[in-house]
């Protein structure tokens, strides 16, 4: 299968700017009473005088258009909800409020109404309070689709970090099981790629055209995030020692796996069965001739966060999810080598490699 150039974000581009973003943050640590843990994930614990506080900050991206397009702003929220508290349990700690920060072109009562009902009801779900917000007219500044009010929404989420995540007493290690739980659709990244893909194809109106799955493009890229937060924290209450936690957001399961593994240790990953893409990626696919091992570096490709846990313990976080509403599989193992491997033959994708040696 050929590679065809479409318009995406450089993720790339995107880790080299933020090591360059990270790298001027770090210059402030000594400065200050705090000092901060920053390697490693998307969440950070800063360490006060008063005790550690976690920390992270995110937003919903160009997912906006989709709401745009389709009139509909009452489930970004969700999307908003679960960029930053799951960042949070990826990081060992229990989500507990955040703050959000609303930039409009011009006010719209009715719209800004819809989203603020949309957060409250993800805030519930998620079991974390809205502190606080701002929302401010910028004019020119902000644009986006039609001629309605529109929007970039971020926010910014605190929590109280764990010593550990449950009773994991140590990394983890070849031999180890790599448990995913299954994402109900794109979740809030990649937009810029499918966009550009649907509107090459399918002309301007994109949105309103059919896919596979029944339902038209808008509304199928509008699906909103599954907040994976409490299941992990029933899982924690419960005592299962989660060794590691990756949320599969921008530069999919490459760009994020690697990042909770020790650094020091050799750990290839083998993933033989992984949830399969969802249809609609798959016809993305279809439709652009991009080869499956970008799709693997720009989506989720069907699982949204994954858990690292010892082998005799998978079974038990498998229903532990499940009794959470969270589907969850075994997807593969930890073992001694580099790199990660991705069977995904019964999709038609082949045997993906992603670092060492393939």
């Amino acid at each position: 299968m050929t590679e065809r150039r479409v318009d995406s974000v450089s993720q790339d581009l995107n880790d080299r700017c933020s090591s360059i973003a990270q790298a001027w943050a770090k210059t402030t640590f000594p400065d200050t009473g705090a000092s901060a843990q920053t390697e490693g994930d998307f969440s950070h614990a800063v360490l006060t005088p008063s005790g550690p506080i976690a920390i992270t900050s995110d937003g919903i991206g160009t997912k906006v258009e989709i709401a745009e397009r389709m009139s509909r702003y009452d489930t970004l929220g969700f999307d908003l909800v679960a960029m930053v508290v799951d960042d949070l349990v990826a990081g060992s700690a229990r989500p507990m409020a955040l703050s959000n920060i609303l930039d409009v072109d011009r006010f719209d009562e009715e719209i800004v109404d819809a989203l603020m009902k949309g957060l409250a009801a993800a805030a519930r779900t998620a079991g974390v309070i809205v502190a606080g917000g701002e929302i401010a007219q910028l004019g020119q500044r902000i644009s986006g689709y039609g001629n309605q009010m529109h929007v970039n929404w971020c926010a910014t989420a605190i929590g109280v970090p764990l010593s550990r995540i449950a009773a994991a007493d140590r990394p983890p290690r070849s031999g180890d099981r790599v448990v995913a739980l299954a994402s109900d659709g794109f979740r809030s990244n990649g937009f810029t790629l499918a966009r550009s893909i649907l509107e090459t194809h399918l002309g301007e109106a994109w949105h309103n055209a059919s896919s596979s799955t029944g339902m038209t493009w808008g509304d199928c890229l509008l699906t909103p995030s599954r907040i994976y937060a409490p299941a992990i924290m029933r899982a924690v209450e419960e005592r299962i020692p989660i060794l590691a936690c990756a949320h599969i957001t921008g530069g999919g399961i490459p760009g994020n796996l690697p990042r909770v593994l020790p650094k020091d240790a050799r750990l290839r990953v083998e993933l033989d069965d992984l949830w399969p893409p969802h249809s609609a990626m798959r016809e993305l696919m279809q439709m652009s001739d991009i080869a499956p091992q970008a799709l693997y570096e720009q989506w989720n490709m069907g699982s949204g966060f994954i858990c690292i846990v010892p082998p005799d313990v998978a079974d038990e976080m498998i229903a532990v999810m499940q009794c959470s509403g969270v589907r969850a599989r075994v997807a593969g193992s930890l073992m001694t080598g580099e790199g990660i491997h991705i069977d995904a033959r019964s999709w038609g994708m082949g045997e993906l490699h992603f670092g060492g040696q393939g």
